[in-house]
């Protein structure tokens, strides 16, 4: 059985690890860890599965539905899912009109072909592949992910200038990483007197070759005697916040929000990163984790 590196499937499907750790986290795929080796690894049914799901998030399907769709197995809660995102985009504007018409369309296609196993998603992520090797067709893949962002939108970009600050990483002073799986997120760096405190601006994730490395605010004096490196952060960014589902995207078109500005530009020395905001208690009622997402910019010359 051939097993696929989380690098190669980043690569392959244009998604981040983190966002293929949460998919994990809620249950909608799963991941092969071997003895042998530090990363993950996916099957070709996990690969299956993940374009299921890729699919359905481009059409702007909740992950709680996603999570119904698969549970049940049934076309019946599929069919549900679609109609219930139709009523929601009767409200929405321009962009989010011709977010309906693709859901339409994909909709009418499944009833009409009398598909009824959800592993018929997969067919629609095929379709909208070959479409975008013709370019005389209605709507490529590549124009799907881009009508889902314009539907996304950003409602608010704050532009935020952090001090200097040294920071405790997650990354070993032998080069290995920390998985950042669980409660670690919280409780990683308690045994040595630092908590994060979600929206305080005292810790953030930062990306690094597909892997998440947390960095949390420790003292100008303090003695690293700990088995982690440190790290120094500060400057400018742009900042907007997103939920989980749409951080991927978010990351885009706040890229793009930077590019399009007649006072900014992206600082490409510096890297991107993101902090949790919603308090761990909150996150646990509800079920849903809210980012800020932060990229770092520089005055236009």
């Amino acid at each position: 059985m051939e097993l696929i590196r989380i690098n190669d499937v980043v690569d392959r499907f244009d998604i981040s690890s983190r966002t293929l750790r949460y998919y994990e986290e809620k249950g909608l795929l799963w991941s092969q860890h071997p003895s042998s080796s530090v990363q993950r690894y996916y099957d070709a049914a996990a690969l299956e599965r993940l374009k299921q799901i890729i699919v359905l998030r481009k059409l702007q399907i909740p992950i709680k539905d996603i999570a119904a769709i698969f549970k049940s197995e049934n076309t019946a809660t599929l069919i549900q899912a679609f109609v219930s995102k139709l009523e929601s985009l009767d409200t929405e504007i321009t962009a989010l009109a011709e977010l309906r018409r693709l859901v339409d369309d994909f909709l009418h296609k499944m009833l009409m072909s009398g598909i009824k196993k959800i592993s018929a998603i997969t067919l629609l992520y095929e379709e909208t592949e070959k479409r975008l090797a013709h370019p005389t067709s209605d709507t490529s893949f590549e124009e799907l992910s881009k009508i889902s962002r314009e539907a996304l939108r950003l409602d608010d970009v704050r532009i935020i200038r952090l001090p200097t600050t040294r920071m405790l990483t997650s990354r070993y002073k032998t080069g290995k990483l920390e998985e950042l799986d669980g409660d670690k997120m919280q409780n990683l760096f308690a045994p040595y007197g630092f908590v994060p405190i979600p929206g305080m601006r005292d810790c953030f994730f930062i990306l690094c070759d597909q892997n998440w490395i947390m960095h949390i605010k420790i003292p100008d004096d303090y003695q690293n005697d700990t088995p982690y490196t440190e790290a120094t952060l500060g400057g400018l960014y742009a900042v907007a916040s997103t939920f989980f589902e749409s951080l991927d995207e978010t990351f885009v078109l706040l890229r793009e929000w930077v590019n399009s500005s007649t006072h900014f530009e992206l600082d490409k020395q510096r890297p991107e990163m993101l902090e949790e905001i919603l308090p761990w208690d909150i996150v646990e009622l509800t079920d849903k984790f809210q980012q800020d997402v932060f990229i770092p910019i520089k005055l236009r010359s």
